[in-house]
Order: C-alpha cells, then sequence, then structure tokens
C-alpha cells in the first residue's frame, strides 16, 4: 500500500523551518541543509516542494501573512475606530513571540528578496501596511490622501518593528506599545 503523504503540511513545516531559521540565525542560514536539519526533512524532499531557496522564503512569508489574516479575521474589534487601528497596530508590530517571528521574517526577507513571488509575498504585505497607514491617518486627522502623513507614520512603525526585533530588551513590547500610543495621540485631531 502507497504511503499517503500530506503535501501541504510538508510545505507548512518547511515554511515554518525557514521562519525559525531566520528568526534565530538572521536570512543568510536558510539553505537547503539547514532547512533540512530544522525541518527533519531530507534535502530531496525540499528540493521537490522548493526547487530554489528563495522560493521556501516566499512561501514562509506567505504562511506568516496567512497566519497574520486569520488571527485578524478572528479578532473581536472595538466599534471604535481608533481603538480598532490601535489593535490593528499592535497585530502587525513584535509585541509577542509570533508577531516577532512574522516581523523578523518580513524585515529579512525586504532586504533579501530576489525571486518574484517573494517580492509578490512582500508586496502583499506592505500593502496591507500602507492601507492600515491610510486608514490610520484618515480616522486620527480627518486627512485623505495626506502621502507625506502616511510616509511618516510607516517609516515609523517600520522603525518600532525593526528595534523590537533588534534591540529587544530595550524596545520591549511595552515600549513599542506606548510609542505607538504617544504618535497616534499626537495625530489626534484638536477637535477631539
Amino acid at each position: 500500500m502507497p504511503k499517503v503523504v500530506d503535501h501541504d503540511q510538508r510545505r507548512a513545516d518547511i515554511g515554518w523551518a525557514v521562519a525559525r531559521l531566520i528568526a534565530t540565525e538572521g536570512i543568510q542560514a536558510v539553505s537547503v541543509r539547514a532547512v533540512a536539519a530544522e525541518s527533519g526533512y531530507q534535502p530531496s524532499t525540499l528540493r521537490h516542494y522548493f526547487p530554489l531557496a528563495d522560493e521556501m522564503t516566499a512561501h514562509a512569508l506567505a504562511l506568516i501573512s496567512r497566519r497574520q489574516q486569520q488571527r485578524l479575521s478572528a479578532k473581536r474589534w472595538p466599534e471604535d475606530p481608533r481603538l480598532a487601528i490601535r489593535e490593528a497596530w499592535c497585530e502587525a508590530l513584535p509585541l509577542d513571540d509570533d508577531r516577532r517571528l512574522e516581523a523578523h521574517v518580513w524585515l529579512a526577507s525586504s532586504i533579501t528578496a530576489r525571486s518574484v513571488s517573494a517580492r509578490q509575498a512582500l508586496g502583499s504585505i506592505n500593502e496591507g501596511l500602507d492601507r492600515l497607514c491610510a486608514n490610520t491617518i484618515e480616522v486620527y486627522t480627518g486627512r485623505v490622501g495626506d502621502a507625506s502623513a502616511r510616509t511618516a507614520l510607516r517609516a515609523f512603525t517600520d522603525g518600532l518593528a525593526l528595534n523590537g526585533i533588534v534591540d529587544p530588551e530595550r524596545f520591549t513590547p511595552s515600549v513599542v506599545e506606548s510609542s505607538l500610543d504617544l504618535y497616534l495621540d499626537q495625530l489626534q485631531r484638536p477637535d477631539q
């Protein structure tokens, strides 16, 4: 009787192994040999699913994006749009182990992505962050289409994510959240 193989599970196992390697050893550690050791699969199995290492990274990005979307979909959102936006930012920033892993993979991949699939996965994540920036500026300031404010917010939140990853002792979750709150408070329209 032939062995039944769950291909989706294998792909997921490999993708999460890539994510863990990126978070613990850096993106330079992602190789067929290292991912095989981390995932428990043979190198030939990895090459069957992902002929190029960058394709493994693209799949890891797709997995973290899917996990974020599932988390966001399952969330009970506050009715106050400002509170909902704040909570959305908290889901995007590295405030716990899962979100730190997600942010680490996103950041490392942003710097090194070469394949079309990795750039597409990053593009999807970045489009979501850009929409969140636009919504934040609109809700907090009442200004629609303020590209400068969106860019400044994106630079600020990307900086929070970066520092939460590279200097977690100083940029603790409470520091990241209080910094976000301060920024959002400064955006607030004076009449509110």
